[in-house]
């Protein structure tokens, strides 16, 4: 017959053993991600064409949008100052072709024209996408928003549908 201490001893050693690969396991575990994207809107891989310097001109003056995976930000040429208008990071991306060479890119503000638009949402318009060569336009309409309070406002406000982009700035990558 076994001892009674023997099988108690037993017993508690596989009680933790069980425990502290059950423990293991949970430390183990990556966080559930509560943010996912909306259906179609993606991150910006970084083999993108989008991702670099891309620069337009008129006549003497210049607007230059740097784009990363991550960041936009865009600045303009006033003869020959360059005044920083915005920027924004958790750069997101929204294609309307199978092709990738147009779309939507969604940006919070860390700069604004108007302060008040930090830590909202924006969006910027693209098309004819190349290696070498693309066309964009920042949101604009007369008495329009100016930024939107989260990313689902951003896309379903921001579009040429509802007369949010006009002129856009043919630019070459430099």
């Amino acid at each position: 017959m076994k001892s009674t201490r023997f099988v108690f001893s037993r017993a508690l050693a596989v009680l933790c053993a069980l425990f502290f690969v059950s423990f293991s396991f949970m430390s183990c575990q990556q966080e559930d991600d509560d943010n996912e994207l909306p259906s179609g809107v993606y991150e910006l891989s970084d083999n993108s064409n989008l991702i670099g310097t891309w620069k337009s001109s008129y006549g003497k003056n210049f607007e230059i949008f740097a784009i990363t995976s991550t960041s936009l930000s865009n600045s303009f040429s006033d003869s020959g100052n360059l005044v920083d208008l915005y920027a924004g990071n958790n750069l997101l991306v929204s294609y309307t072709d199978d092709k990738e060479t147009s779309g939507y890119i969604y940006i919070k503000y860390t700069r604004a024209i108007n302060p008040a638009d930090v830590g909202k949402w924006y969006a910027i318009a693209f098309w004819d996408l190349t290696s070498s060569s693309l066309s964009l336009s920042g949101a604009y309409k007369k008495d329009g928003k100016t930024s939107a309070e989260n990313l689902e406002d951003a896309i379903s406000t921001f579009t040429i549908g509802n007369g949010y982009f006009g002129g856009f700035s043919e630019c070459v990558k430099q």
